[in-house]
């Protein structure tokens, strides 16, 4: 059912999260965002350590944190898809306070790296970030996408089944990270995944997806052609402003008990 297709762009991006220096104001929770801004010719692409982070078209600017980092040196990749040479595209890692509304790049504080394209091609360099919590993917040992695509199968054959205990099995490592990060505790995620497969929502799944490999080779990042993951919740009952659909498993990692998802 889940077949591979090429990625179209390479570009590389991830998402930052947690605070890597020091803010000289008032105390806050830290995080490491990326902002960029684009133009209406363009596709711009950036990546955190061969994350995806957005895939954005248009000029008008946009912020999204950066998960996914490593303490010391992380990748930071831009790159524009265009047949306009005229058309720009920019990116800056920066650190802020949680909470805060971020500037369009080149008017942030706290500025890690930047990155600047103009007309088709590619920039990278890198950035520093400080000690992170203990991740999953941090002990993550490097290996290929052997039996991946199978394990996403089974997932959502699951959930296509109702089948919760072995559908949320699959996000073992995800219910240990998230609270680490201030997301919700585990027993809040079962209740979500309980929901899901509780017979409110058809079960989809993507025709063609991407399997791209990120950190290091240590994960992977599975999407489909609008960067979500491969199975697909749509709310049955309809509604004014249309369908709510919900996308899992885009992150994977392999651990001792096979491929889980360590991110929705």
């Amino acid at each position: 059912m889940f077949k591979r297709i090429k990625p179209v762009c390479l570009a590389l991006v991830t998402m930052g999260s947690i605070g890597i220096t020091a803010m000289s104001a008032h105390a806050c929770n830290e995080i490491t965002t990326v902002a960029l801004q684009g133009s209406d010719t363009a596709i711009l692409t950036v990546r955190v350590n061969d994350v995806i982070l957005i895939n954005h078209k248009g000029p008008h600017s946009n912020a999204i944190p950066a998960n996914f980092l490593f303490e010391g040196d992380n990748d930071f990749q831009i790159e524009l898809v265009t047949d306009d040479p005229a058309a720009t595209g920019r990116a800056e890692v920066f650190v802020a306070c949680q909470g805060d509304f971020p500037e369009e790049p080149g008017k942030n504080q706290n500025v890690l790296a930047e990155l600047h394209q103009k007309g088709a091609g590619e920039q990278s360099t890198t950035f520093q970030a400080g000690a992170q919590p203990a991740f999953s993917y941090l002990t993550g040992e490097i290996t290929t996408d052997d039996g991946l695509l199978e394990a996403i199968e089974v997932m959502y054959q699951a959930a296509a089944d109702g089948d919760t205990e072995t559908y949320i099995a699959f996000f073992e490592p995800m219910m240990t990270d998230l609270p680490l990060a201030g997301g919700p505790p585990p027993e809040m995620i079962k209740g979500m995944v309980a929901e899901l497969l509780s017979g409110k929502y058809t079960v989809k799944s993507s025709k063609s997806i991407q399997v791209n490999k990120i950190l290091g080779g240590r994960a992977y990042q599975v999407v489909n052609s609008k960067d979500q993951g491969p199975i697909q919740f749509e709310e049955k009952t309809d509604v004014a402003t249309g369908r709510t659909t919900i996308s899992q498993g885009a992150f994977w990692l392999k651990t001792d008990d096979g491929w889980k998802v360590f991110r929705p």
